[in-house]
């Protein structure tokens, strides 16, 4: 083989790599950026800027988020829903809120064929679902709650000081509350009954916080249960339906 030909054939197989590397290696932010740039989006760069406070912290995986983005850039829908969906993912990271519920949902929703307005917006009518908006508007409900009763978080990682849990243990927390209460209300559950609220958010963490590699741990949940009241919870919900 000439050395002509060796050095094409290495530059090919470097092609090769570098294309694959998100294969291999998962994604990273500036793949997340560069599919965003495909969507010409009238607010790009408060996303872009609100992404990368959520890489930083954790709060957003790269490898999730490009799989997002991709899935509305090939989505029949809107470019005003698809960047709404963004938005609120941009301005929930902007509030200092975990995204995972909102993710989840979004992809759930795509997954499912379902219009971007309604996973945006929800409905409301006999059978009531809660968009985008809604649930970042329960998340943040749930972590004034919290914030409320005296548990916060903190950067970094380590043991809970006080009533201080780390940023990841905290919003584990407010994740699951908040799915819980959008479960709920989605199930035509009458947002007055406080008590059967409370009970429901007790099985889902105390359930969790005793599996084999609990996602919660137990004295996160006891500190959490021991505050909270069944009225705290009516009222996150009623301040979301007005």
């Amino acid at each position: 083989m000439n050395r002509g030909f060796g050095i094409l054939v290495a530059l090919l197989l470097g092609a090769v790599i570098l294309a694959s590397g998100t294969a291999f290696g998962g994604a990273t932010p500036g793949d997340v950026y560069r599919a965003l740039s495909g969507l010409e989006l009238a607010h790009h760069d408060e996303i872009v800027q609100a992404f990368g406070i959520g890489f930083s912290l954790g709060r957003l995986s790269p490898d999730r988020m490009i799989q997002l983005v991709n899935r509305l850039a090939a989505d029949g829908g809107t470019q005003a829903d698809k960047e709404g969906i963004l938005l609120v993912v941009a301005r929930a990271l902007e509030d200092d809120l975990p995204v995972d519920l909102l993710i989840d949902k979004a992809e759930e929703g795509l997954a499912r064929n379902i219009p971007l307005g309604v996973i945006l917006n929800g409905t409301v009518g006999e059978t009531r679902i809660l968009g985008l908006v809604q649930r970042k508007q329960i998340l943040e409900g749930v972590r004034d709650l919290l914030y409320s009763k005296g548990i916060f978080c903190v950067s970094g990682k380590g043991q809970a000081v006080a009533t201080s849990l780390p940023i990841e243990r905290f919003d584990r927390i407010v994740t699951e509350i908040a799915d819980v209460l959008c479960d709920y209300t989605e199930s035509g559950g009458s947002p007055f009954d406080g008590h059967l609220i409370y009970e429901q958010v007790r099985i889902r963490l105390e359930t969790l916080s005793q599996l084999r590699e609990p996602p919660i741990l137990a004295e996160d949940a006891a500190l959490v249960l021991e505050r909270i009241e069944p009225g705290d919870l009516t009222s996150v919900i009623l301040k979301v339906l007005g």
